[in-house]
């Protein structure tokens, strides 16, 4: 079946909402109400296309959104122009279809285009992605002298 790669549009917010709940990671989005998911998701997509500093792309198969991905681009002093892929999420139901294969791609075209020298992103080891080595397989390699760290932040009304 024909897969279409496109640029997420508001409407989208509740395929990726049930993208999300579908994969059952967080423990927040499982135990908040669909509805109110999905507009914190279409608020922050009117966000990001305000600000044109990310590009989120859907999957598409049959009118249906099958998957997406999140791309922060940022510019630093150092290497000039990299890319971030924050999310890359497939829908459980569709994965070894090629979907996540062709958002990749199609992200790292966009990376090519806008004079990236770099794209980056996390995958946590315990996903089954990292057991299969999706992104090794697709020539990113695994920075062994380097540490991610998060600090949460408590939640501010926006």
């Amino acid at each position: 079946m024909e897969i279409t790669i496109r640029e997420a549009r508001l409407e989208d917010s509740s395929a990726i909402t049930a993208i999300l709940r579908s994969l059952g990671w967080s423990e927040h989005i499982q135990q908040e109400a669909f509805t109110e998911t999905q507009a914190q998701i279409a608020e922050r997509l009117a966000r990001l296309e305000r600000e044109q500093t990310h590009t989120i792309l859907v999957a598409e198969q049959q009118g249906q959104v099958v998957g997406y991905v999140a791309v922060h681009w940022y510019f630093h002093l150092m290497r000039g122009s990299d890319g971030y892929v924050s999310e890359l999420f497939v829908h459980p139901d569709q994965t070894g279809h090629g979907i996540g294969s062709l958002l990749l791609d199609t992200i790292e075209k966009q990376a090519r285009q806008r004079g990236c020298t770099r794209l980056l992103l996390m995958n946590r080891r315990i996903r089954e992605s990292y057991a299969r080595k999706f992104y090794a397989k697709h020539g990113w390699e695994e920075l062994g002298d380097a540490a991610f760290f998060s600090l949460t932040l408590p939640a501010t009304s926006m």
